[in-house]
């Protein structure tokens, strides 16, 4: 016999909806009404000078408008109103203002759309300018979309200028995750370009943490080294409970089964674990050592690890008031004492610095790198992680450097599911 051992039933209760749930919960799920890319210029209202009362006349696109824009690039509308062949040969260069109006919709979750917005139709090789005139909720959509009616503005090249330099920032749209529930879609242009490097790395360490520690015949992850096979169920519960291993443009992906050793008292021991304090945000209070005992595979007779006769330790999480020999620490008691102090002061070597960017001017050799494991670990903890520029390109080497080591097995999933968390932040 050969193949996955993959508990039956509950695997496909419990995983196999991720893939539906991946498939249904992004663009794809918009594109009935038709989908129009487009530049789109939404109101900046930290650098919009002026509030406007209801008697408020005031110029909406020249030199003395008070409206300051961030220009979107690539932006993607639906249910917008077809242009009539007459309109859509129009001169490129001829300057006309004849009426055209219509309606669209927003997609959840992107914007928040406003009277006086602008768009561009991209694909549209002429000079309109389109302007937002009545913004509604659309009452009968559940998902939050907006209703958005328009009209024509201009199409005169001189005035469609004004909207360039009334522009204060420039965001791009990241179509891959438009409608689901991870990542923002709209974002900064260098901040794009810099979450997509994230994202690749983050891709990489799960590859890597794959070839390294997946097993096929078991379908889960386990560490071999030294003679001695070690499996953290609660890793294997906590990497199937947010799919951390599954990457949206990977051709194959692993679907962990969360109950692998098909045990009623697992949901109580996973509560004792450090990953469920990570789901917590880590609150200082509760950091610990996080003890665990060793059970071997035969004592789990309806696991793959005794119906394949494989010796393997199974780490189970104990009480932190636990003295007993049999006890091990998930966090050394070093590294813990590191993590609850708000100043990392550990030294480092020089050679450990190689990727530090004051490097070049730092005169203290011994300054800290911020890109190792137990750093970004204990600046989670304290708080200091709360941006995509405070993640780094450098996280991954501690699993590309050292790939068989116990530290590298048990604490890359925290990470991995770390960065990933502040990803998501708006």
């Amino acid at each position: 016999m050969s193949g996955l051992i993959y508990d039956e039933q509950s695997l496909i209760d419990s995983q196999v909806y991720k893939y539906d749930q991946y498939l249904h919960s992004r663009l794809t799920k918009y594109t009935g009404d038709g989908r129009t890319i487009v530049t789109y210029f939404n109101i900046n209202d930290a650098k919009t000078t002026t509030s406007f009362g209801t008697d408020t006349h005031y110029q909406v696109l020249g030199t003395n408008s008070p409206l300051r824009y961030n220009r979107i690039e690539k932006f993607p509308v639906i249910g917008l109103s077809p242009l009539s062949p007459e309109e859509s040969n129009a001169s490129q260069t001829t300057v006309r203002n004849y009426a055209l109006n219509g309606e669209l919709y927003i997609i959840p979750d992107t914007i928040q759309p406003k009277e006086n917005d602008f768009f561009i139709i991209n694909h549209i090789n002429m000079n309109h300018i389109f302007r937002i005139t009545q913004v509604t909720q659309d009452g009968l959509n559940a998902n939050g979309f907006y209703k958005c009616s328009y009209s024509l503005f201009s199409t005169n090249p001189d005035e469609i200028s004004w909207v360039y330099k009334q522009t204060v920032e420039t965001f791009v749209t990241d179509l891959r995750t438009i409608g689901g529930n991870d990542l923002v879609p709209v974002i900064g242009k260098q901040d794009y370009e810099y979450r997509n490097r994230i994202i690749k790395m983050v891709n990489d360490m799960v590859e890597s943490y794959t070839a390294r520690f997946y097993d096929h015949t078991h379908n889960c992850y386990m560490l071999h080294l030294n003679g001695r096979t070690l499996f953290d169920v609660c890793a294997n519960m906590f990497m199937a409970k947010h799919g951390l291993m599954i990457n949206d443009d990977a051709v194959r992906n692993i679907v962990l089964n969360p109950n692998k050793l098909r045990r009623p008292e697992m949901d109580d021991y996973y509560q004792k674990s450090p990953y469920k304090w990570i789901e917590r945000d880590a609150p200082l209070r509760y950091l610990d050592t996080f003890k665990y005992y060793i059970r071997k595979g035969f004592d789990y007779p309806d696991s793959s690890f005794a119906m394949y006769g494989t010796d393997v330790d199974i780490m189970i999480p104990s009480n932190p008031w636990c003295k007993s020999p049999e006890c091990e620490d998930f966090f050394p008691i070093e590294v813990m004492n590191i993590l609850e102090n708000e100043t990392d002061t550990r030294p480092c070597a020089e050679c450990d610095c190689r990727c530090c960017p004051k490097r070049e001017t730092c005169v203290r050799h011994y300054q800290l790198k911020r890109f190792d494991y137990i750093s970004i670990i204990h600046d989670f903890i304290h708080g200091k992680l709360n941006t995509l520029e405070q993640l780094s390109l450098y996280t991954g080497d501690q699993l590309f450097d050292y790939s068989l080591s116990e530290e590298v097995y048990l604490w890359t999933p925290i990470i991995i599911y770390i960065i990933k968390y502040i990803l998501q932040f708006k």
